[in-house]
């Protein structure tokens, strides 16, 4: 889902059912904060366990905002997981690098930001 698509649905919500969202999240981020009663198996409870455990109470555009929302977290990096190779152009250079090059060699940091 666009972030568009996203901010589109959630803007689309009564004031009512933004208040209901900001308590649903706030709930979460409660929860998910370390509290004990969230440990199952020795993990965490997801967000989307916690979500799909209030779906019934919830009215419809509610849960749709919810679902935009954490499809757009369940879609980024996970904690614990390798980056993604890539390969760019060196600057100032025909020459291409890959990240995968660097693995196991030495740290590797990547800014992003205009030098303009």
């Amino acid at each position: 889902m666009l972030k568009a698509q996203r901010d589109s649905i959630i803007s689309g919500l009564s004031d009512a059912d933004r208040q209901d969202l900001r308590r649903v999240v706030a709930a979460i981020k409660e929860a998910r904060g370390g509290s004990p009663d969230v440990a199952t198996n020795g993990g965490r409870i997801t967000a989307r366990e916690l979500v799909d455990d209030w779906q019934g109470e919830l009215p419809a555009e509610v849960r749709a905002a919810l679902d935009a929302i954490l499809l757009r977290d369940e879609t980024g990096p996970q904690v614990g997981a390798g980056a993604p190779d890539f390969c760019l152009k060196r600057l100032g250079s025909e020459d291409r690098v890959r990240l995968s090059d660097y693995r196991g060699r030495r740290p590797v940091a990547l800014a992003f930001g205009s030098y303009t």
